[in-house]
């Protein structure tokens, strides 16, 4: 059963750390590390971001980003589904809004980046929107 991040809060997790992204990725999709990626030339990560002041060390930040206002999201919110989606998005992950829980592919600074995102997804027949957060 996938668990959900509440969207209050926001957690910085490193990545950077090759072992702990390979722990991370095989607890939260076994599959996904077994799996090969077939929608993309190679596995994306749309919700890690990289700070200047903090070197070279990439973090997937969950819940809002004012920065990134554009968020595209799965509404199918089965297992499999989600398994599938994280061989090609690596820091996909549940998360739940007041009208219910969703996955969260990814958050983006402007539309036309989320849907062409999108388009790719939706032409493999994923079930996903994009949303605008105030």
């Amino acid at each position: 059963m996938l668990k959900w991040v509440g969207i209050s809060a926001i957690a910085w997790v490193t990545v950077s750390q090759p072992a702990f992204s390979q722990l991370i990725l095989s607890q939260a999709a076994p599959q996904a590390v077994q799996s090969e990626c077939t929608l993309f030339p190679e596995p994306l990560q749309l919700n890690t971001q990289q700070f200047e002041d903090e070197g070279e060390e990439s973090v997937i930040v969950i819940g809002y980003q004012p920065n990134r206002r554009y968020q595209l999201i799965l509404v199918d919110r089965s297992e499999e589904t989600f398994n599938r989606l994280r061989t090609c998005v690596l820091d996909a992950y549940l998360t739940r809004l007041r009208t219910g829980s969703y996955v969260q592919v990814g958050s983006f600074r402007r539309r036309r980046e989320a849907e062409a995102i999108r388009r790719i997804l939706r032409r493999n027949g994923y079930r996903v929107r994009v949303i605008y957060r105030r």
